[in-house]
């Protein structure tokens, strides 16, 4: 029994020291440094360029769609939560960094009704303020920006 004991005991201190080298081996130097994380990883961040360029640069060049979508709209003397609380970069995803002007690669729409349906599919749990549709049934042959104006969808 004593043999098996040692056996079973050698086993365990070979697999933790293997399990103690393989981690040294891996963990990067700077970790530890400021906390539990990879100090070094800071540095890496510093060199992602920013992809969104924001709503002010939106509305520089797009001044005339910028003050279209902040109108706000009653209607049935309800009103309506329309585009107005949405950022451009909601449904314009960048394509470009943000100190790419966008007349190099402008942002262009991939699905309108994928993306469009994000918000907009039928759902009971949502509240009445947002418009629905029941995409199965509405156009299912269409994109939303042919019928619809995204940045005045009250106008069909």
């Amino acid at each position: 029994m004593a043999k098996l004991i040692f056996r079973l005991l050698l086993s365990f201190i070979v697999f933790v020291g293997i399990f103690l080298v393989i981690q040294d081996y891996l963990t990067p130097e700077s970790f530890g440094k400021y906390g539990h994380y990879r100090a070094n990883a800071i540095e890496d961040n510093k060199l992602d360029i920013p992809q969104f360029k924001g709503e002010e640069k939106c509305a520089s060049c797009h001044e005339d769609i910028y003050d279209l979508k902040s109108e706000t709209v009653s209607i049935d003397d309800d009103e309506y939560i329309l585009h107005s609380n949405l950022r451009c970069e909601t449904c314009h995803t960048p394509k470009i960094d943000a100190n790419t002007e966008c007349k190099v690669k402008p942002p262009k729409l991939e699905s309108t009704r994928k993306m469009c349906a994000q918000c907009h599919f039928l759902n009971a749990a949502r509240k009445n303020k947002i418009k629905m549709i029941d995409l199965t049934d509405h156009n299912e042959d269409k994109n939303c920006i042919e019928c619809h104006n995204p940045h005045k969808p009250w106008i069909e």
